[in-house]
Parts: C-alpha cells; sequence; structure tokens
C-alpha cells in the first residue's frame, strides 16, 4: 500500500464533487464518503479522497476504480485518534468527458461493505 498524498487544505475548492456520507449496511453506524475535485493549478489531475468511519479498529481493504478499471487498492484501518475513521487520498488522470470514480472498503473480520460512487 503507498502512503496517501498530502494535500494544502482539506477544506477542497468550488469544482469538488463530494458525496454526503453513504450507509454502509442496515444497522450499521459505519458510513462511507467520495470527495473529486482537480488538483490546485493543474486541472488535468483529479484528488479523489475516500472515507470510512466506523465503530472499530477492524482492518479494511480498499478498491478507487475510475472508468471501470483498478486504479488503487491497499489495507487500512480505522484510528482512534481520527473517531476510528481512515481516509485515502489518491491522484487521477482527468480525461476529457465524465471521470466515474468508485471507492469500495470491505471489512476484512465482518465482510460489511461500504460503496460509494461519483461522475465529475
Amino acid at each position: 500500500m503507498s502512503a496517501p498524498i498530502a494535500f494544502a487544505g482539506d477544506g477542497g475548492n468550488a469544482t469538488d464533487v463530494q458525496k454526503d456520507r453513504d450507509t454502509c449496511g442496515a444497522g450499521t453506524p459505519t458510513r462511507a464518503k467520495l470527495k473529486v475535485g482537480t488538483l490546485e493549478d493543474n486541472n488535468s489531475r483529479l484528488l479523489v479522497v475516500g472515507t470510512v468511519w466506523s465503530d472499530d479498529d477492524d482492518v479494511w481493504e480498499w478498491r478507487m476504480r475510475h472508468n471501470g478499471e483498478l486504479s488503487f487498492e491497499g489495507r487500512a484501518r480505522g484510528r482512534e485518534d481520527v473517531d476510528l475513521a481512515f481516509r485515502v487520498s489518491r491522484t487521477m488522470i482527468n480525461w476529457d468527458g465524465a471521470d466515474d470514480i468508485v471507492f469500495r472498503a470491505e471489512n476484512l473480520r465482518t465482510g460489511e461493505v461500504c460503496r460509494t460512487a461519483l461522475s465529475y
């Protein structure tokens, strides 16, 4: 798993598209969010941020897809200092036309799946 990309400010900019927190399963407090925007001063690159909030510190296997193709995958664990959440930040090429982004995470202990998608 590669290290998350650091970026200035998490407030985003006016071109960011953000999906509200999606429920990950019936009767569970786990939520996921996906945020997509262009990099500052570089419209040819997208900054994609997937976040999962959980009520445990289990290991999650995550994937990001871009226009149906697997772009990134890895494993993460929620951290107590951020309310048992984990965040994955990656850059992708900003293709002409719509970019369909999917963020999916699966809890390796429980099998719970979070999936959220955006078209940018």
